[in-house]
């Protein structure tokens, strides 16, 4: 069975300004297999990365900031990781959603720690089941106060891309994977 989807891209300078966006209908070949994102997404981010650096080289991003996980995963390796290797590209993950397992779940414990977060930046880490740091929850903005889940996937410390993801935010979810799920959401609405 073969499905269709959108990918989009959002590029956007560090003052948290859009500059150049693309969208695409894309045809899917691969299924959504939880824990397996990458496989399905990856050779199309990879596509419009090299569409973007053969024809608007000036827009092709430093960084890229992927709407998913990268060590904040089951397999320590996620989308961001994926991508990030395969393209060649320094990756951040960022989710919206906790990426349950069994090292790190919704609890009590969970809940707490985002509830002492009070303001814009404001993070605490999270472990694998040995005790590493494989990612982090961040208050992206004064306003909001469910995080996002951020994560390394390729030649990028958390510490960074933590603060990248946090100067990319002017609501919760960061403007690079706001401003992409804005546009594709517009164009399947025409």
């Amino acid at each position: 069975r073969i499905h269709f989807n959108l990918s989009s891209k959002a590029v956007v300078s560090t003052q948290s300004t859009g500059v150049y966006s693309r969208t695409k209908m894309i045809r899917m070949t691969c299924p959504y297999i939880p824990g397996y994102l990458a496989f399905r997404e990856t050779p199309h981010i990879c596509a419009m990365l090299r569409e973007t650096k053969r024809a608007f080289p000036q827009f092709y991003p430093d960084v890229l900031i992927v709407d998913g996980n990268g060590r904040l995963h089951a397999k320590e390796f996620g989308l961001a990781c994926h991508t990030g290797v395969v393209c060649g590209v320094p990756c951040i993950g960022v989710a919206k959603n906790l990426y349950q397992m069994e090292s790190c779940i919704r609890d009590t414990e969970h809940r707490n720690a985002i509830e002492k977060m009070e303001k814009k930046g404001d993070y605490f880490n999270i472990p694998n089941i040995s005790g590493t740091t494989i990612g982090c929850a961040v208050r992206t903005t004064a306003d909001s106060r469910k995080p996002v889940y951020v994560s390394e996937g390729h030649r990028i410390s958390l510490e960074t891309a933590r603060d990248i993801v946090v100067r990319c935010s002017k609501y919760r979810v960061p403007e690079p994977v706001r401003l992409a799920d804005q546009e594709s959401r517009e164009v399947l609405r025409q």
